[in-house]
């Protein structure tokens, strides 16, 4: 009975996930900074999330090679305790290892909206209408990255 009561609550917790070809409301575009006729690439973070710790620096790396007038990457970080994301990305950025613009979420306003079923999870939104969802670890996601944008050209 637990097992089943957790795993229908697991569910709805979802329910209301964007998923691919859903539209961000406008207000929420607006907020993020994703309003514009780029793509955007959003990526939600936290300092605990090991992965996220990996592939923040090679996002950084696609980041230096990408057409800012096309595509801006945005960092989401969901640190409950802004001092520790902040100091997480200060010690990335002083190892060169990030350099996109990071909004700090420790109300949990913008995950609680997005609902991503694990971290770390990058968002491709056009138009205000979400492209392409990657969740968990990807092994060159630099490399990912680039070749989802070349193919959304």
């Amino acid at each position: 009975m637990f097992k089943t009561t957790l795993i229908g609550l697991m569910l709805l917790t979802n329910l209301y996930a964007y998923e691919q070809g859903d539209t961000i409301p406008n207000s929420m575009a607006s907020h993020i900074g994703c309003d514009g006729e780029k793509v955007y690439v959003i990526d939600f973070f936290a300092s605990w999330c090991g992965s996220c710790k990996k592939e923040l620096p090679l996002i950084s790396k696609a980041n230096a090679k990408i057409d800012k007038s096309k595509v801006e990457i945005i960092g989401i970080d969901v640190d409950k305790k802004v001092e520790k994301g902040m100091k997480f990305q200060a010690d990335l950025k002083a190892k060169g290892d990030l350099n996109f613009k990071v909004i700090n979420d420790p109300q949990n306003l913008i995950i609680a909206e997005f609902a991503p079923i694990g971290m770390p999870t990058l968002y491709y939104v056009k138009d205000k209408k979400i492209i392409k969802i990657i969740t968990g670890a990807v092994d060159e996601i630099d490399k990912k990255i680039l070749a989802d944008l070349k193919e959304m050209e």
